[in-house]
């Protein structure tokens, strides 16, 4: 061959890795973007372990960890993209922010979150155990190529999950979990939370991976196959004996409730002169003129737009009707210090105990804080969130007792980190959730959440009431169920029946560390494999 044959040749073969490249990236942009139909409101749970898998087959076959990162990272932006894209309404329809900011400071978020799967990417790909990036040398690995589906890249996957639930305050929104709750393998939660149920699907997502990668290589191992369909079998009716264990018990008689959704518009929420108006929506849909007013009144995050004390006369007027009435009411506003210099977003009882009170610990970054404040001040300026400088309750969280019925609280955000909530547990009979997804339009912001607050009621099989402005308001069982649901957009009293329990379940206990030392130690297990090979 001559030298201008040599360099043709390797011209064409540039072009055609080239070629590869893009139509890998194109497959993991792909495979992030569809993986969102399995969360609600979708919950096409069924496709989440196919497109792993596939983006998996894909890091494997990359012939370098910065390949791997780029797709990464890809990936990413792809599932991040159409997965979180409702934090524009936020900036821009409530935040005030002009559109091209709040499009700017939406893409920045999700390119943040896209580093997750691309530090997943590069970190499982160094972990393959390849010598070099010789293709034909990682295919003819069979048992290595196995381990790394099977073991190594679950384990990585749920990895990054759990740094990503803690770092910068944590975000764990869309972890595979979540997608689990109408899956045969949701009896896993109650067990390990909700990264155990990542780890369960993350382990059938690569069992699919290494079937279709021996597929589409032409290296098709029985023994390979067979364990790989076996494990998914395994982990199927695991989770589904899981399912059926009752954790809890009945703790007394069912509470009589009453969840008012007021429907106030966001924008209009934190208007002054509009203040009457919203107590009297609330006061009106709360029903103690019927003939059998609820036992308890809940309303939701921030349904007092002030301080508790700035409407104290009212309140006290209100609270002596519900007390004539036999009801307590528990409800949303804001809480001050002395000096006004720290102020919480809490919930209190206005009726009977009121020394009662819940502030909020795991505030949302940029809309209840601003972190880094003396780096983005600039950026505080162009958003303007009402009452976004809170501070983070302290002291100890303890459930909220109203008539010998114990309730564990969380306000808005705080039900996505169960490892918190589970400081209520076990002494709270059943769970509630205060919230405010107005901020989130009308997207499937709202519905994700619901069943990020359904997971919780999984975990600790406790009944959870939610209780939202503008929606989603629900009562979900102890098994992750919706069982009433409000409509959405709509000003509604909703009225439920619901059982307190008492119990433990094993992650109450344990809470995620049992998912977190299990990947650890597989990932550790690789890592010394490998440097000692």
């Amino acid at each position: 061959m001559t030298v201008a044959d040599s360099a043709l040749a390797s011209e064409d073969s540039r072009h055609f890795r080239s070629r590869i490249s893009v139509v890998a990236f194109l497959a993991s942009l792909l495979c992030g973007a569809v993986s969102v139909l399995a969360f609600a409101p979708f919950e096409f749970w069924f496709v989440l372990a196919p497109c792993i898998g596939l983006f998996l087959s894909i890091i494997y076959r990359c012939q370098s960890p910065r390949q791997a990162f780029a797709n990464g990272y890809v990936f990413g932006l792809g599932y991040f993209g159409a997965g979180v894209y409702w934090v524009y309404y936020s900036l821009h329809l409530f935040g005030d922010a002009i559109a091209p900011l709040a499009a700017v400071g939406t893409f920045l978020f999700v390119a943040l979150l896209a580093f997750f799967p691309a530090f997943f990417a590069t970190i499982a790909h160094r972990l393959t155990g390849n010598a070099s990036a010789d293709l034909t040398q990682s295919i003819g690995d069979y048992r290595s190529r196995a381990i790394w589906f099977l073991l190594v890249a679950p384990s990585v996957w749920v990895f990054m999950e759990w740094v990503r639930s803690w770092m910068f305050t944590g975000f764990p929104w869309l972890n595979l979990g979540y997608a689990t709750l109408h899956s045969p393998i949701a009896g896993y939660a109650p067990v390990g939370g909700v990264l155990l149920n990542s780890l369960m699907m993350a382990l059938c997502a690569g069992a699919i991976g290494l079937v279709g990668t021996m597929l589409y290589t032409k290296s098709w191992r029985t023994v390979t196959g067979a364990v790989s369909v076996l494990l998914v079998v395994a982990i199927v009716i695991t989770g589904s004996l899981l399912g059926k264990v009752q954790w809890t018990t009945v703790a007394g008689e069912p509470v009589r409730v009453k969840m008012v959704q007021g429907n106030i518009q966001q924008e209009l929420k934190f208007v002054p002169n509009l203040l009457q108006d919203s107590l009297d929506t609330y006061a009106s849909l709360s029903g103690l003129d019927s003939d059998q007013p609820a036992d308890l009144i809940i309303w939701p995050e921030s349904a007092i737009p002030a301080f508790f004390s700035d409407v104290q006369g009212w309140i006290d007027a209100f609270v002596e009707e519900a007390d004539k009435r036999g009801s307590t009411v528990i409800s949303g506003g804001f809480l001050a210090n002395d000096d006004f210099s720290e102020y919480y977003n809490s919930i209190k009882v206005l009726g009977g105990n009121e020394q009662q009170v819940y502030t909020k610990r795991h505030l949302v970054p940029f809309g209840e804080f601003m972190p880094f404040r003396s780096l983005l001040s600039v950026l505080a300026r162009f958003i303007m969130i009402p009452m976004s400088d809170l501070s983070a309750g302290h002291g100890p969280v303890e459930p909220i007792e109203v008539n010998g019925v114990y309730y564990g609280m969380s306000i808005c955000y705080e039900d996505a980190f169960g490892e918190e909530m589970k400081a209520q547990l076990p002494l709270a009979n059943i769970l509630i959730n205060v919230s405010n997804d107005a901020w989130f339009g009308d997207s499937t912001a709202p519905h994700q959440h619901q069943e990020i607050a359904a997971m919780r009621a999984l975990e600790f099989q406790r009944p959870m009431l939610r209780v939202t402005n503008t929606g989603i308001s629900s009562m979900i069982s102890r098994h992750g169920e919706v069982l009433v649901r409000g409509p959405q957009n709509e000003a509604a009293a909703i009225d439920v029946e619901v059982v307190p329990r008492t119990g433990s379940t094993p992650f109450v206990t344990v809470g995620n560390w049992l998912a977190v030392m299990l990947v650890l130690l597989v990932m550790f297990w690789r890592w010394i494999a490998i440097r000692f090979r």
